[in-house]
């Protein structure tokens, strides 16, 4: 493991991902084999009990900061730029996130959908179907929180599988 990487309480970080700059990944933060966290030239800030799952892409080409808050799901083989990502997001499959885009909270990006580059999504932004349509959502009634709150119960210490 990299000397600039800081892993949280109960953070699981698995053996067979990519990790490169300075990375701080927060308490209860999941991250499953095969994904790459990438801060090329500014570091990236994980909040808490994040789930990135496998083949997800994180990288930071900018020089400020990669902040990512808490609770967020990052689904199998999504892939995320960016400035900032709130909290209570999921980032479904195969969905993009790209260039300096700053995604408020309890938004959802739909499978294989994609942000413009450079744009501020703001909060409860729902983004689907064909033609990356946008909504906004009534509530913010996210699963994601549940699952997130069950991962933090358990006592895992940093746990290298």
């Amino acid at each position: 493991m990299p000397k600039d990487i800081n892993i949280g309480k109960n953070a699981v970080v698995c053996k067979d991902i990519e990790i490169r700059g300075e990375i701080q990944i927060g308490a209860g933060t999941i991250l499953h084999p095969q994904c790459k966290i990438l801060a090329l030239k500014g570091p990236i800030i994980f909040g808490q009990n994040n789930i990135v799952e496998e083949n997800v892409t994180i990288i930071n080409n900018s020089q400020t900061a990669l902040t990512i808050g808490n609770e967020n799901v990052f689904e199998v083989g999504c892939y995320v730029e960016g400035t900032k990502i709130g909290n209570r997001n999921i980032i479904e499959a195969k969905a993009r996130i790209l260039g300096n885009t700053s995604l408020g909270d309890n938004c959802v990006i739909g499978a294989v959908c994609s942000t413009k580059k450079d744009e501020v999504i703001p909060d409860n932004t729902v983004i689907f179907g064909d033609h990356n349509n946008r909504r906004t959502q009534t509530a913010s009634a996210n699963v994601n929180s549940f699952i997130c709150l069950f991962f933090s119960v358990l006592d895992i210490s940093v746990l290298m599988l």
